[in-house]
């Protein structure tokens, strides 16, 4: 593990983490290439600036990541083996940040303003898809993983993750399966 500075550290993916993207997005995301940067206090700097600009206090706990390109920058220590599904600063955190990766390698960088313009459009509101019923609800329109915001996609790919891991929701994956086949062959 190599360090920017004294604060933060780039590593490599670790297999487990490789492993467990690969249940959503197979051999499509080039692993090798992702670097995670822990301690990258820089990114809840930015989210608490735009708090102050919006007017809202930032939530007691609450940190942000940012994802650049290949480069997923976590303001804390990501956990060094599988924690299991329901930490929120593990792989759920992780998968959706590897969304982001995914997305520059295959979109290249217009994923990134994509994903600002919904932030500052939308806030919070933006990552929200409508579950199960949402993604039914948009396969029916015929509705594709690109009608679906950058934030929205990183959901997406989170809680299928989540859901496949702790086998919910109770009627199964299926409103998830197309999308997911999206990200395993884009």
């Amino acid at each position: 593990m190599g360090a920017t500075t004294d604060q933060t550290a780039v590593r490599k993916l670790y297999p487990w983490e490789i492993e467990e993207a690969k249940l959503v997005f197979a051999d499509s995301l080039d692993y090798e290439h992702v670097r995670v940067h822990e301690r990258a206090t820089w990114t809840d700097a930015i989210h608490r600036l735009g708090h102050f600009l919006r007017g809202k206090p930032v939530p007691d706990g609450e940190h942000n990541a940012i994802t650049l390109g290949n480069r997923c920058f976590f303001p804390v220590s990501m956990p060094k083996e599988f924690t299991g599904p329901g930490d929120r600063l593990g792989m759920c955190w992780l998968m959706h940040e590897l969304t982001h990766a995914w997305q520059y390698q295959h979109t290249g960088w217009l994923y990134l303003a994509k994903a600002l313009w919904v932030q500052v459009r939308d806030g919070q509101q933006g990552y929200e898809f409508g579950g199960a019923q949402g993604l039914r609800e948009a396969r029916a329109k015929n509705w594709t993983l690109r009608d679906f915001n950058p934030e929205q996609q990183g959901n997406i790919a989170m809680t299928y993750w989540l859901y496949r891991r702790t086998q919910q929701p109770a009627d199964g994956l299926s409103a998830w399966e197309p999308f997911i086949a999206e990200f395993r062959n884009p």
